[in-house]
């Protein structure tokens, strides 16, 4: 795993995952080098990430702790990021 590219939120849950390396349950923001080619597009989606779009550099998934590893090892990944709880706003 490369954890260079990953945030520390998104490290220390990898860490907390390591006892069940194959459950979906990480929601993860990815962050690309650039527009995917059509085999990087089809790996993502091989991961569970929604990668509609060619022309999209920032895809989201929920993923495992062993996608989360295979994909930081991909080069056309940039950075993965452990997605925060939203929230609605208040006020306006």
């Amino acid at each position: 795993m490369d954890y260079g590219k990953l945030d520390a939120p998104l490290a220390s849950a990898v860490e907390e995952a390591a006892r069940a390396p194959e459950s979906r349950s990480l929601v993860v923001i990815l962050r690309l080098t650039g527009a995917p080619s059509d085999r990087e597009i089809a790996r993502l989606r091989e991961a569970g990430v929604e990668a509609s779009s060619s022309a999209a550099t920032v895809v989201t998934g929920v993923l495992s702790r062993r996608d989360v590893d295979e994909l930081s090892e991909e080069p056309f990944v940039m950075s993965l990021s452990l997605s925060g709880r939203r929230r609605p706003m208040v006020g306006g």
